[in-house]
């Protein structure tokens, strides 16, 4: 009884956690750094229908990077863009598999970006 009571406890505090946005899709946020003339991605198994959508926002010398979802065949699932500050997105899967996010700032020689990203799938 002792060991079902401290699950539940953990589970609590795991679940308030957790922010919920209306829909019941937890938002995910991490913070990273891209290098310049790097690339940052982040993988995100998506299944046909489902929808990702967040913001993401960023600081450096200079405060732009170029963004674009890849779906798993390699096509474009959200355009290139280069986005100043920040940015919205949402991209509806296609197909199902790993959809990447990227963060480019190959174009960059000497500046590094620092990236906020919130998003969640739906």
């Amino acid at each position: 009884m002792a060991r079902r009571v401290a699950l539940l406890l953990v589970l609590l505090v795991v679940l308030s956690s957790c922010e919920v946005l209306p829909g019941g899709a937890p938002v995910l946020e991490t913070t990273f750094t891209v290098a310049a003339g790097a690339k940052h991605t982040i993988a995100v198994d998506l299944r046909e229908g489902r929808t990702i959508s967040g913001t993401f926002s960023v600081s450096g010398k200079e405060n732009f990077i170029d963004f674009y979802i890849k779906d798993p065949n390699g096509g474009l699932a959200f355009g290139s863009e280069r986005a100043q500050g920040g940015l919205s997105f949402e991209a509806r899967a296609e197909t199902s598999g790993i959809h990447t996010l990227y963060f480019d700032n190959s174009f960059s020689f000497g500046s590094p970006r620092e990236v906020t990203l919130r998003y969640q799938v739906r």
